[in-house]
């Protein structure tokens, strides 16, 4: 029972480690840098290399695309205290969160006004914790797993979802591991 403590105490400051919405969430004004976020990845039977990260219209999960032109657009902003990024969605105040289960799995989602007392239940989340080094998107959250990765998630329609992966536990999912790489765009 006190194993069971120790873990709920652990998800639950995982779940709130991002900060409290620290950005007036806003369109970008006119001149702001725009980027979008393309797949690669070794594995050449996959397909995910050179895909974009995009996001369907209706849809809340971040998935890939071939073509360029379906690539969601974001611009950042800096969260100082962490040297961390919230990456929003160019079109209007939503931005990337991860968010999953459990901690296997983060996958990339869109998220309007994210806050602690919007988490649904039952599920980690975070957001404003990315970095963007060597144009490569990242995650700074505190955690000390050191193989974590993002994947490509294979669905049941052949199509791929997108996840932070702790690179440590088991997962029954098929999974690509990529790198998303942050490419500037008008």
């Amino acid at each position: 029972m006190k194993s069971f403590f120790v873990a709920a105490a652990a998800l639950c400051s995982f779940a709130s480690a991002a900060p409290a919405s620290p950005f007036a969430l806003s369109p970008p004004p006119a001149g702001t840098q725009l980027y979008s976020l393309q797949a690669k990845s070794y594995d050449s039977v996959s397909g995910v290399n050179n895909q974009w990260v995009a996001l369907k219209t209706g849809a809340t999960a971040y998935t890939l695309a071939a073509a360029q032109s379906a690539a969601a657009k974001f611009f950042v902003d800096q969260y100082k205290p962490t040297s961390t990024y919230a990456f929003h969605n160019a079109d209007d105040t939503r931005q990337i969160a991860l968010q999953g289960p459990d901690g296997v799995l983060l996958y990339l989602v869109d998220i309007t006004n994210p806050s602690s007392t919007n988490i649904p239940s039952g599920q980690l989340m975070e957001w404003a914790t990315f970095t963007m080094d060597s144009n490569t998107l990242g995650v700074k959250d505190g955690s000390t797993l050191t193989n974590r990765t993002f994947v490509a998630v294979k669905g049941s329609d052949g199509g791929y979802s997108l996840a932070l992966y702790d690179g440590a536990s088991t997962t029954t999912q098929n999974i690509t591991p990529i790198t998303l790489s942050i490419v500037k765009t008008t």
